[in-house]
């Protein structure tokens, strides 16, 4: 009986071994998946970018082209001339790179004719990339089609400047002939600015459809990184459990780690509520509205939302991230910011909607946007859950000024207020107070820690029943 025991138990640390091993070889090639998606998302989009810049450079060229030529024609001189030809020459190259990419397959050449084209030499590379890697896609041949036919205008443009030149130069044009070339040229410009348009237009529906299939992949990969990690850190527990030193050795760094994947949900759960309060609010809009077009305005605001929470979901990775970098400092609007989270959290209270007012006497600073952004939306998101449903008008007041060199940011609320012996205690982790029934008490901890981090500082005034104030200072 006991040597049966003693197989049992041999069996089960075998298992158990084997599963953290294939689990963390599942973490691992999720990570490199990961990698491996982020790195082409960068790299299609760092393309389109490319190709987006290139067409510019098209578009102005063959414009500056019929603009020099219609001069050449109506004043007959020889600089127009060249500048036709310098400017022609832009829409030509591209239409040679074309050429050597689709039918000679000859990147030597094609490099030529990009340089030619005036796209930037270290973007050249990724332009000859996205080419030949999806060609054979329906979308992207419906670009190089495109492409195509705006090189055959550009070649009728470039011989009706030959033609205009030969009967110039030979004195043989005669007014309604000038004319007729103007009106040619005109067409032709008109023409190949459709094609552009379609072009750019075309382009960008690939680039988000792309993005779009690969931030779908990046989920699914962060969501069998975490499942194998819990899973991983499950049977690492377990095991851990087996012996009491190993506990004891390795009680600090489990705490830490735990402490961070419960921040890390936290973080997520609790900011991810505003948005999902402020669909809420904007369907109790929807059931009252009768209007069509302001339905349609309710369910953009209501798309906006969405996108934000998608957006927001990635903004906290780089918020956890940067708890080990720092701060990131650099240039931001804090009026974009501001009505990004006003438009983010609009809603009804209770049937009644809270109304936003902004006293916004700075803008540009340099600052970490990410940090302003979580601060912000803690603070907008709390003033509406607690405002107070009693009064007529409910009301949140946003204010920015500069004052002794340090960016002041107000947030204002005529709601329910905070009491005395709570105010001292509100910023400290899941404290909450009396009157707290919907929070996580993460909010407002989230929000001294972001301060912090930015060598600012924040304070509040309350008065219960009247109003809440919630003051940052950062400095400039």
């Amino acid at each position: 009986m006991k040597q049966k025991l003693n197989n049992i138990t041999t069996w089960l640390k075998l298992l158990k071994s084997k599963t953290s091993l294939v689990l963390l070889i599942i973490i691992l090639m999720a990570s490199t998946a990961m990698i491996v998606t982020n790195y082409y998302t960068i790299k299609i989009l760092s393309a389109a970018r490319a190709y987006i810049n290139g067409e510019s450079q098209y578009s102005k060229g063959q414009k500056d082209a019929s603009a020099y030529l219609i001069n050449y024609i109506y004043l007959q001189k020889e600089a127009d001339y060249v500048a036709f030809e310098k400017n022609i020459n832009i829409p030509i190259g591209d239409h040679i790179a074309r050429v050597a990419l689709s039918i000679k397959h000859n990147n030597k050449e094609a490099v030529k004719g990009l340089l030619q084209g005036k796209n930037h030499p270290k973007d050249i590379e990724n332009i000859i990339w996205l080419f030949n890697t999806f060609r054979q896609l329906p979308m992207f041949k419906k670009v190089i089609a495109t492409w195509a036919s705006g090189d055959i205008m550009v070649k009728d443009l470039y011989l009706l400047g030959l033609k205009s030149r030969q009967q110039i130069q030979s004195g043989k044009i005669s007014s309604a002939e000038k004319l007729s070339m103007i009106m040619a040229i005109n067409n032709i410009s008109q023409q190949l600015t459709v094609k552009e348009e379609d072009f750019s237009n075309t382009l960008g529906t690939i680039s988000r459809d792309i993005n779009i299939y690969l931030f779908i992949a990046d989920v699914l990969v962060t969501l069998i990184i975490v499942v194998s990690s819990y899973s991983f850190a499950g049977i690492m527990i377990r095991n851990l459990s087996e012996s009491n030193r190993k506990i004891i050795e390795q009680n600090d760094d489990l705490q830490a780690i735990n402490a961070g994947l419960d921040k890390f949900v936290f973080n997520i759960t609790h900011d991810l509520r505003s948005p999902l309060v402020a669909l809420i609010g904007l369907i109790d809009l929807i059931d009252e509205e009768t209007e069509l077009t302001q339905i349609k305005s309710y369910t953009l605001l209501m798309k906006r939302s969405l996108e934000k929470q998608d957006q927001f979901i990635n903004e906290m990775l780089v918020f956890i991230k940067s708890k080990h970098t720092g701060f990131i400092k650099k240039h931001c609007s804090l009026t974009a910011i501001i009505n990004d989270v006003l438009t983010q959290n609009h809603c009804k209270n209770d049937g009644r909607e809270v109304r936003f007012y902004k006293e916004l006497e700075l803008d540009e600073i340099e600052s970490d946007a990410l940090k302003l952004q979580v601060i912000l939306n803690n603070l907008v998101s709390n003033a509406i859950k607690y405002s107070d449903i009693k009064k007529d008008d409910q009301w949140v007041r946003v204010k920015t000024y500069l004052a002794d060199k340090e960016a002041i940011i107000e947030v204002e609320d005529n709601g329910v207020g905070i009491r005395k012996n709570d105010q001292e205690r509100i910023f400290d982790k899941f404290y909450l107070s009396g009157i707290n029934k919907r929070s996580s008490g993460l909010g407002l901890y989230l929000v001294k820690d972001a301060v912090k981090q930015m060598n600012g500082s924040i304070n509040v005034k309350s008065e219960e029943g009247l109003y809440s104030r919630f003051t940052i200072s950062i400095p400039c």
